[in-house]
């Protein structure tokens, strides 16, 4: 069974039965449910104080309407009220009676108007008459103050936006604290009623506060008459509670799910939704849902057990079909061979990347479990050598699932070194510098989605930063400073790492790998060892890392089998990349000139012999693509800038590129 009222509302009651006041603060926008029924905070306090416990007076007081009542004739009796109770106090201050009667008796110049409110500076002086529509601050809550002091009448007031009083909590004006003390002593004043049904209750105020940081901590810390209580988002059961109040006719083929359980031990397909819509709506407000609902209606998008994921994942990127699920299956097929063109030498981690596409597009998951899909739809460690293709794979699986890179996005994590970089992924915090930019991070999942994040040397950030990734790895969600939540269950995650490559040591031959540079062997050292060797010291250092260098062992728990470990370049594989780079130079040529731009063999067999030399397999693919670009693409661009004046009349010619004795380029024109 569940509840029919929003759980905060339990500590609500409890509180007034302390005879306590309240500040109430966090989610104080929403709707929340009560006795079966959404209602906002406004109409939920009003239902409360007046219908459910008849308090006689119900006033509300916020910055720019003034004094406000639910009922007209609310105002009259506030009015009444506070006339007479300043007048009474204004007596007892003389120390005269303070029955009705005695004040025709008292002096004129010693008794201001009571209909009129006493200034601070001048306590003579007229400021204000109830009759306005609407008082100042300071009238406002001296009034208050004295009706909440009188015992006869049962009175709440309810101060809205109160973390709006002060423009700076911790530096505020004279003015600005005084009228805070006025509040303040209006708790500790405020009477106890003495007859009829509420009888034992206090007078009440409440303050309510979206951010409880803006208000003071003096205002309300060690004062046993006023407590806090945290307007919460809807629970679990509350999502439900959602569903299957609304399910079948607030949304869209929601007629269509059946209520009667097939059985004692099975939930009905009305249940089912619920649960489902329950969990992937984990930290919605109720404004969330009610929103989910109207999409259902625009998209045309039924609630069922087996749709919910695919409203809510609309309603969060407002985009109907997930271009995971869209690859085709011929793609799929294909994916193993389209990578290696890009990616060459590095299969095991090619067959990684294959086997993330052919479980997103079928997408049954062990995520489906708890959370319906949260996590990303990939998460990859990428380590090993440099120049091996790590970023490159990251690249070609974003082109072959959407076509081209603008859904990457790659994070240098050497700009996170110190710990208050985090606040770069996810924004400052309200009243920091940058508030307003918000965070890297969230930005670009906010924008896109559905994209493909790169974190880029991973080791080199700040242990505190990779904190933020334990939550994404995890919930698949984050949270920016503004309090928007991002969600990743559309993402592939990919962190870069060098971790080990600068101390590799052969145990058979000896050969030993430290910063790049090989000792005691050369080039054939690398040749001896095996992927098996290479994979086994990559992962024994990433573990070492994790564990014992930052203390982040949670971390590396959440990777799992997800740590793909690249191989060293093989010599087998150098002519294959140099061709790879030779013909992006040549549709370089070809897309800017229509220049045609040929290569003999002999390029690539001069590159080849360069490669073999001292530690150059070391720095991987990114080595041959330097030594091409000396070799190649400089004095080709400069033996083209020397022979056409004019580069508009290379359109339509053609070139053979080669490479003659010492490495010297030669150019013909055919």
């Amino acid at each position: 069974m569940f509840s029919v009222s929003a759980r905060w509302i339990q500590d609500f009651e409890k509180h007034l039965y302390r005879r306590q006041h309240l500040i109430l603060y966090s989610n104080i926008h929403d709707q929340f449910l009560w006795q079966g029924n959404y209602q906002n905070m406004a109409s939920f306090l009003d239902s409360y104080f007046h219908s459910k416990l008849g308090f006689d007076l119900i006033v509300r007081y916020d910055p720019i309407d003034g004094l406000t009542f639910p009922q007209p004739e609310m105002r009259s009796i506030f009015e009444e009220l506070a006339r007479q109770r300043l007048a009474e106090q204004q007596l007892e201050r003389l120390g005269q009676s303070s029955t009705p009667s005695t004040v025709g008796n008292a002096p004129p110049e010693a008794i201001a108007d009571p209909m009129q409110a006493p200034s601070r500076a001048n306590p003579g002086t007229v400021v204000q008459r109830f009759a306005s529509s609407y008082q100042s601050p300071e009238v406002a809550f001296s009034q208050l103050r004295a009706v909440l002091s009188q015992p006869k009448t049962s009175v709440v007031a309810i101060i809205d936006v109160g973390d709006m009083l002060t423009a700076d909590p911790e530096r505020y004006s004279a003015d600005e604290r005084h009228l805070l003390m006025l509040l303040k002593k209006s708790t500790l004043e405020a009477s106890v009623i003495a007859e009829g049904n509420l009888t034992g209750y206090r007078n009440t105020l409440i303050l309510l506060a979206s951010d409880l940081q803006r208000v003071p901590p003096w205002f309300y810390t060690s004062n046993p008459f006023l407590a806090l209580v945290q307007v919460t988002r809807p629970n679990k059961e509350e999502r439900q509670q959602f569903i299957l109040r609304f399910g079948q006719q607030g949304f869209y083929g929601g007629h269509l799910l059946s209520a009667q359980r097939p059985s004692l031990q099975q939930s009905s397909d009305l249940e089912l939704a619920a649960e489902e819509f329950a969990a992937l709506t984990e930290d919605y407000q109720t404004m969330d849902l009610e929103a989910i609902r109207h999409t259902s209606w625009r998209e045309r998008i039924p609630l069922s057990p087996k749709s919910v994921l695919r409203l809510v994942d609309f309603y969060k990127f407002g985009q109907r079909d997930e271009p995971f699920e869209q690859i085709s299956a011929d793609k799929i097929a294909y994916a193993r061979e389209e990578l290696c063109k890009f990616v060459i030498g590095q299969p095991r981690a090619v067959e990684a990347v294959t086997n993330l596409l052919t479980s997103a597009k079928v997408g049954i998951s062990l995520n489906n479990v708890s959370g319906r899909n949260s996590k990303p739809k990939g998460i990859f460690f990428f380590v090993g050598p440099t120049g091996v293709g790590k970023t490159e794979l990251a690249k070609s699986l974003t082109r072959l699932i959407f076509g081209d890179e603008q859904a990457f996005a790659r994070f240098d994590m050497s700009e996170y070194k110190e710990e208050h970089a985090a606040e770069k992924l996810t924004g400052a915090p309200p009243g920091f510098i940058g508030y307003e930019e918000g965070g890297q991070l969230t930005n670009r999942i906010l924008e896109r989605p559905y994209s493909i994040l790169l974190f880029d040397e991973i080791e080199k950030a700040h242990p505190k930063v990779l904190d933020k990734f334990l939550q994404i790895l995890e919930d698949g969600r984050l949270t920016d400073g503004k309090g928007q939540t991002v969600y990743f269950n559309q993402t592939v995650i990919i962190f870069t790492s060098n971790i080990g490559a600068s101390d590799l040591t052969d145990q058979q031959t000896g050969a030993i790998i430290r910063n790049g540079i090989m000792t005691q062997v050369q080039h054939q050292g690398v040749s001896s060892f095996s992927y098996a060797q290479v994979e086994a010291h990559f992962r024994a250092e990433v573990h070492w890392h994790f564990t014992s260098r930052i203390g982040r062992a949670e971390l590396l728990n959440r990777l799992g089998d997800s740590i793909v470990v690249f191989d060293l370049l093989r010599p087998d594989f150098v002519w294959q990349i140099g061709q790879k780079f030779l013909r992006q130079l040549a549709e370089s040529a070809w897309d800017k000139y229509q220049l045609q731009v040929l290569f003999q063999p002999v390029v690539l067999e001069v590159m080849n012999v360069y490669m073999q030399e001292g530690d150059n397999l070391l720095f991987g693919g990114r080595r041959i693509k330097t030594l091409l670009e000396t070799l190649i693409e400089r004095p080709l661009n400069r033996w083209i800038f020397e022979n056409y004046s004019d580069l508009n009349t290379l359109t339509g010619k053609r070139l053979i590129v080669s490479v003659v004795q010492n490495g010297v380029l030669s150019i013909t024109e055919a």
